[in-house]
């Protein structure tokens, strides 16, 4: 990564995870149920699609980060690939009716808020580098929550500004 990434303490990792997801929510709230199932909102991804990404990465980072505390080392796929890890993601998720996908995006959202709060700036702050290869914990929970939220919500406004334009 060419940008370096300044630490961010808990209230303002806890203040952009809210605003982020109260973002998010504000564009899924004016999606009509057809809307989330059209394909094309996130790449060729439908809403649908991206929530249940996004509460699958949430998954991942709790159960991760439970493993951490725990002392165990996490269950991180290696060799690490995104791609691999997404499309695999996608085949599990893809026949999941909207209201399941919509369900569990709203109970991962409460889990992973739960798990940031809980725990503490010096946790956050420190590199495990024996049982977390991510950097500092704090990395992993804005990368899974708060950052996760605003590139999927920056996609699907740049898909409805399109839809709205054709």
């Amino acid at each position: 990564m060419s940008e370096r990434i300044e630490n961010i303490t808990k209230s303002k990792l806890l203040i952009a995870i809210r605003a982020e997801r109260k973002a998010l929510e504000e564009v899924l709230a004016a999606l009509t149920y057809d809307q989330m199932l059209q394909p094309g909102a996130s790449g060729e991804w439908t809403v649908k699609d991206a929530l249940a990404h996004i509460s699958a990465w949430e998954r991942r980072m709790l159960s991760w980060i439970g493993s951490h505390l725990r002392g165990e080392a996490p269950d991180v796929p290696l060799p690490w690939d995104v791609e691999r890890m997404n499309a695999e993601t996608y085949a599990q998720v893809k026949d999941r009716p909207l209201a399941e996908v919509l369900e569990e995006f709203r109970r991962s959202y409460r889990e992973a808020l739960t798990l940031a709060e809980s725990l503490s700036e010096e946790q956050l702050q420190t590199a495990y580098t024996d049982t977390w290869p991510m950097g500092p914990l704090w990395l992993g929970v804005a990368a899974n929550t708060d950052w996760h939220y605003k590139e999927h919500r920056k996609d699907i406004e740049a898909w409805l500004k399109q839809q709205k334009a054709t």
